[in-house]
């Protein structure tokens, strides 16, 4: 049975890797949880779907979902009403009858040229375990399984050959995850891999999805995350578990942000001690609203390079609204035109500096425009001894948009935009000339492999 998506971010996924992979997420035998109408729901998504995205974001081919006969009509029924599931996707009813998933197992892979990679529909995994699966490579041995300690993670990969033997040798009474394993570590070069526990959680009770809630929050939290981004992930994560029930994508969440940074601009303009206040609290929200368009996007694994492109456009159209807000206000309060010059200067700096780390960012992140600043720190640390791109890495949290709010916040309060604005100036022009000597520094090294997150999600 066939099901088409609706979903774009799905299909972009789809068509941005070659499919080297098949999932088969075995989503029967799931217990109490199974109870209910849509499966436990983790990030306002339901687990089952949580598995199907992760295989399809990851790049599977091939998605193959094996269901309970008694609980399939309900579960796809749901699932379909939240147009979201992959066109790629085949739904195969559990028998039950002895060996029936050795003999499912052979025929998918007699079916594939690449690799299986099986996946118990009853937990939810980082996404980094799903591009672990994705990127095995069968030279290693003839299966690859993780562990935490003495736990199964629940995701396991097969080669196509070792897939294909155990539909031919394996008991008849191995009907489970658990089985198969075993069976394939007696008989079979088995690789075992040891991830953290906090990539991944089972969910059969209420306590274990409190548990795999609390730890999906930690997900949110990007390595390139410093104290001031942090600080405001504190109010962000919160706001975006608030906003993930609703029909509110990451997108809208974007533009919402936008319309929060033209009227701390606004407020700028206007000149004086207090709207200027006004216009610097606002500017701070912008930068904790910032942060829940990628949050969104995750929580409900809804990023697209699109989504990352259209939050990096409001990012740049923040800054020339403060630049922009900050100068004019100046001029009015003071009546010295000569802050316009001032001003122009920065804005000129600051689209020279959009630009130049947009190429950057095109050319070295090759469609995964949200692993550029940590891609930029890589390559930047390579080369310590070069004076500027020692400057450029040890500063660049000066104009990130979780720091610049709360200096602002500071000079509104002491009074000395105008030395902002100076600053400002100097520091726009500067951040262009190091990316300028950046991308040509790091034109010759090789961009990063292609995939389609939204927001950087590793650990």
């Amino acid at each position: 049975m066939q099901i088409q998506s609706t979903s774009k971010e799905l299909q972009e996924a789809a068509e941005s890797r070659h499919p080297s992979h098949t999932a088969v997420v075995l989503a029967y035998n799931l217990g109490e949880i199974s109870a209910a109408p849509l499966l436990p729901e983790v990030g306002a998504v339901p687990i089952l779907l949580r598995s199907i995205l992760g295989a399809a974001k990851a790049g599977a081919g091939r998605i193959v979902v094996v269901i309970e006969r008694g609980s399939r009509r309900q579960i796809i029924e749901n699932l379909l009403k939240t147009r979201r599931l992959p066109k790629n996707i085949e739904w195969h009813e559990a028998t039950h009858l002895d060996g029936f998933l050795p003999c499912l197992i052979g025929e998918v892979a007699s079916q594939t040229d690449g690799h299986l990679v099986l996946i118990a529909g009853n937990r939810v995994y980082h996404p980094s375990l799903h591009k672990r699966a994705s990127e095995w490579n069968a030279d290693s041995g003839d299966a690859l399984v993780l562990t935490s300690g003495r736990d199964l993670v629940g995701m396991c990969v097969l080669s196509r050959e070792a897939s294909i033997d155990l539909a031919g040798r394996c008991p008849d009474i191995a009907n489970s995850l658990e089985d198969v394993l075993a069976w394939l570590t007696l008989t079979h070069s088995v690789e075992s891999d040891a991830v953290a526990l906090d990539t991944w959680q089972r969910v059969s009770n209420e306590d274990e999805r409190i548990s795999a809630e609390r730890k999906l929050n930690s997900w949110l939290v990007k390595p390139t995350d410093g104290i001031f981004a942090r600080a405001n992930r504190r109010i962000s994560i919160p706001i975006s578990r608030r906003i993930i029930p609703f029909r509110i994508t990451p997108n809208m969440v974007s533009l919402f942000t936008l319309g929060v940074s033209f009227a701390a601009g606004l407020f700028f303009a206007l000149g004086g001690y207090w709207n200027t206040i006004l216009g610097a609290v606002l500017s701070w929200a912008s930068s904790v609203l910032d942060g829940c368009d990628g949050e969104v996007a995750r929580l409900k694994l809804q990023e697209s390079a699109f989504g990352c492109w259209l939050e990096t456009i409001c990012d740049n159209l923040y800054y020339l609204f403060t630049f922009g807000g900050l100068t004019i206000g100046l001029v009015r309060s003071s009546g010295n035109r000569g802050y316009l010059m001032l001003g122009g200067m920065s804005l000129v700096g600051a689209g020279a500096s959009f630009l130049m780390t947009g190429l950057q960012r095109h050319k070295m992140t090759s469609g995964r425009p949200e692993q550029y600043l940590r891609e930029w720190h890589r390559k930047a640390e390579s080369r310590m001894s070069n004076p500027l791109l020692y400057l450029g890495r040890h500063t660049e949290f000066i104009v990130r948009r979780c720091f610049l709010p709360y200096l602002i916040m500071v000079v509104a309060v002491l009074g000395v935009t105008k030395w902002f604005l100076v600053g400002a100036t100097f520091g726009a022009n500067l951040v262009w000339m190091i990316a300028l000597y950046s991308f040509l520094t790091f034109s010759d090294a090789r961009p990063i492999s292609s995939a389609n997150p939204r927001c950087e999600v590793s650990i």
